[in-house]
């Protein structure tokens, strides 16, 4: 299942987790820590009422959450 134009995507690279809008080529973020890479991802998709993947160092989806419908 392919990952939508404008989610969050948290993924590692170059030795960090980063953060970015999927589309774009740059992060929007990054981290030493998976967890704080996370959690600042769901923050970003929250925000833009959009998906968060997070993807485990070997690039496969870990985790997919929908925040398109969330009204808290």
């Amino acid at each position: 299942m392919a990952v939508a134009e404008g989610a969050i995507e948290t993924s590692y690279e170059d030795g960090r987790w980063k953060n970015r809008v999927v589309g774009s080529s740059r992060a929007a973020n990054s981290h030493d820590v998976k967890t704080d890479a996370v959690a600042k991802g769901r923050e970003m998709a929250q925000k833009r009422k959009v998906e968060h993947v997070v993807r485990n160092r070997d690039g496969r989806i870990g985790q997919r959450r929908n925040h398109e419908r969330d009204s808290r």
